[in-house]
């Protein structure tokens, strides 16, 4: 019996950085005023996501995992005018998410990269249709917890209708991520 607790205990800690996962996520942050954006929003937000190994994403030496990721959240206006201040919305994620080596703690660093669409509730000031176009990129740290690992992380989302309806402002709003990943 000892002997099979050691085992698991060694196999646990030799698995890769990629392996199959599934990911539960909270987050909150807001919209900053660039590239076109003026309506500054605060939001927040829960996602449940699935990776799985991809090696055709790998970057020279980091591994690459292949993130498929659903999420709803919550986004209230600072400006007070004619259309609705707070929408939800619901989008969906696909991107590549590498690993950099762990250091002695178990400890390690993810970059993201991807694309994904949301349907918000109404329009906004920037967001002139309800389905747009979301580019994502954010990155992380990766901290041991035993059977499972926890992530912090930031992520910039850029909304957008892609140039379907003008004017097309979009918005960018920056995310502080923390999930758990088992």
């Amino acid at each position: 019996m000892g002997l099979f607790a050691l085992l698991s205990g060694a196999l646990a800690e030799d698995r890769p950085l990629n392996h199959p996962s599934k990911y539960l996520y909270g987050f909150t942050g807001q919209s900053v005023a660039f590239l076109g954006s003026e309506d500054i929003r605060y939001g927040f937000g829960v996602g449940l996501g699935f990776g799985k190994p991809e090696h055709r994403f790998r970057f020279r030496t980091l591994p690459a995992q292949l993130v498929y990721e659903g999420y709803v959240d919550r986004t209230t206006s600072r400006f007070a005018y004619t259309r609705v201040r707070s929408t939800w919305a619901v989008g969906g994620l696909v991107y590549s998410r590498w690993f950099w080596p762990q250091d002695k703690q178990g400890r390690s660093m993810y970059g993201d990269f991807g694309w994904g669409l949301q349907y918000t509730t109404a329009t906004s000031r920037d967001l002139d249709i309800t389905l747009n176009s979301t580019p994502m990129i954010g990155f992380g740290g990766i901290f041991p917890g035993g059977r499972r690992d926890y992530l912090i992380g930031l992520r910039l989302l850029h909304i957008s209708n892609g140039g379907v309806k003008k004017p097309n402002q979009g918005q960018n709003q920056f995310f502080l991520t923390i999930g758990i990943r088992y």
